[in-house]
């Protein structure tokens, strides 16, 4: 077992890892002071973002060669779970950044996109996605909108069902037909530089949870150059290495959230027995409960990451197992999540019910619930249904 590995099956306060034990500190001394403050105020944590880049988390998944930091999967996974302990919105802002940064080391092959990289690690610049489009339920995997590639540069008109942090990004990656004839399925992958995009509002963001995401929906009209399109169709970015690094790094936030609420019962438990030295007290064994819940998905977690860098070893990540596996994975983890924080308010009491409290169980609870429905666990489990009739074992 190598010390990555054990240090991810560690609670993130103990990890030694290098990614890991930064962004566990980030998160104590800069996204956990703010995070009551972003969940407020509904905005997005600028805090954690000047942190992310003072600390270059933002050109971690970079190679060296280009100038980033050269971290793995795994350690990146780490970071995003050790940071989502202090602050959800935060974590879910560099995951899904992180994403991007997949993507582009995978599929960003030609020579713009290469000094793209080399560009982003310079100046630790952030992406945002407008992948998803209204009027298609949050199918990725279509496009209304279409390249307009009459006149050059190109230009894209789309309503994008949310942008996350967009108006705090430098870079916005979007989806759309490659021309007016191209059919639904038959996307491009574009990136676009926030200068040259222009966004309106057509949401609010003033939701249960994970507030400081800040993703409303936007009208996003946007200049395309040809040299910043990537140069395989978005099913094979989606397919190859993009789809599987999402749910991995979107089930970190579940997980590092889970842990917060976990931790705050297992201090409520701890402070009860100080005051009765010699007794057990009663939330203890609720807090075992929650304690097994918690390393079945650490584990699930490092496990599911160790597969999917395995399998890109070999290049083969559009593995139907390990489609299914890491679906699995994102209803697990979200699943578990609300569950762990649920019953660590059962542990903590009116204690865990006071919004001033230490102990307060409040926000964790709401943003919990965001999991379930990023993307919905049904649709999961139904596209899993479909393949499972397909394999012979499971």
């Amino acid at each position: 077992m190598t010390n990555d590995i054990t240090d991810a099956l560690n609670a993130p306060s103990e990890a030694l890892g290098k990614w890991e034990a930064a962004a566990w500190q980030l998160g104590v001394n800069i996204a956990g002071p703010a995070s009551g403050d972003v969940d407020e105020k509904a905005r997005f944590p600028e805090e954690s973002l000047a942190a992310f880049r003072a600390e270059r988390f933002l050109s971690a998944l970079l190679p060296v060669s280009v100038g980033g930091g050269g971290a793995t999967l795994l350690e990146m996974v780490g970071a995003v779970r050790a940071v989502a302990a202090h602050c959800a919105s935060s974590a879910l802002v560099l995951a899904m950044h992180s994403i991007e940064i997949v993507n582009l080391n995978r599929h960003g092959t030609t020579d713009q996109l290469g000094d793209l990289s080399r560009e982003i690690a310079a100046n630790e610049l952030l992406i945002a996605n407008a992948n998803s489009e209204a009027g298609l339920g949050g199918d990725v995997g279509r496009s209304i909108c279409a390249l307009d590639v009459t006149s050059t540069p190109w230009t894209l008109d789309k309503d994008a069902l949310a942008i996350s942090y967009g108006e705090n990004a430098d870079i916005i990656v979007a989806t759309a037909r490659r021309s007016a004839e191209a059919s639904e399925t038959d996307q491009a992958f574009v990136v676009v530089r926030a200068h040259d995009a222009l966004m309106n509002p057509l949401s609010s963001w003033d939701t249960l949870g994970l507030r400081g995401t800040c993703s409303r929906g936007y009208a996003l009209h946007a200049t395309v150059h040809e040299s910043l399109v990537f140069p395989v169709p978005f099913s094979v970015v989606a397919n190859d290495g993009g789809g599987q690094a999402r749910q991995l790094l979107l089930s970190a936030v579940w997980v590092g959230l889970a842990e917060s609420a976990a931790s705050r019962a297992h201090a409520y438990v701890r402070a009860a027995a100080r005051k009765a030295i010699g007794t057990v007290p009663p939330g203890a064994y609720r807090l075992s409960e929650i304690t097994a819940d918690l390393h079945e998905i650490r584990a699930l977690l490092v496990a599911c990451t160790q597969r999917y860098e395995a399998l890109d070893a070999i290049g083969d990540l559009q593995n139907a197992g390990l489609t299914i596996v890491l679906r699995n994975l994102k209803v697990t983890t979200s699943e578990a999540a609300v569950r762990i924080a649920t019953s660590s308010l059962e542990v903590c009491g009116i204690s865990g019910y006071q919004r001033n409290s230490p102990y307060s169980l409040d926000r964790l609870i709401r943003d919990s619930h965001g999991g379930l429905i990023m993307v919905s666990n049904d649709r999961y489990l139904r596209d899993n249904a479909q393949l499972l009739l397909a394999r012979k074992s499971l």
